[in-house]
């Protein structure tokens, strides 16, 4: 019974993984619960770890920061102004904007950044979603 009650305290208190920066520094805080991780104005609702190390805003631009061995596959974005809404046109007149493959990312940087005054970011690589945004400010 005590090494039962030992191992669930210990899984209460380990620290939450950190996943993304919460201010415009582009660095990751200390810990971030999953619930309120944040990128300036977003909220981020989902995240791949396997392909994204991270998600930040600067500059009122979204960047990402991708797994070293996954520098080299396109991620394509999509934006809506509401929750299952059709998805808008970017401004190259497009529903999926894409950051293509190949395109010399550094490892451990911070990448292929986007502007929209969209609600809702989604960020796809194939037919798996990597990361949801909502903006919240």
């Amino acid at each position: 019974m005590k090494a039962q009650l030992f191992l669930v305290s210990l899984l209460i208190s380990a620290p939450a993984v950190v996943l993304s920066a919460s201010d415009n520094s582009g660095a990751p805080p200390a810990s971030a619960a999953a619930s309120t991780m944040t990128a300036g104005p977003f909220e981020v609702l989902e995240i791949d770890m396997d392909f994204l190390q991270g998600v930040t805003y600067m500059n009122d631009r979204i960047y990402l920061k991708r797994q070293v061995n996954r520098r080299t596959e396109a991620i394509t974005l999509r934006a809506s102004m509401l929750p299952g809404e059709a998805y808008r046109k970017w401004f190259n007149g497009e529903y999926d904007l894409v950051s293509p493959a190949n395109a010399g990312h550094p490892p451990n940087a911070w990448t292929d950044w986007v502007e929209t005054t969209a609600n809702y970011v989604e960020y796809w690589v194939g037919d798996k979603k990597i990361l949801h945004l909502k903006r919240t400010g």
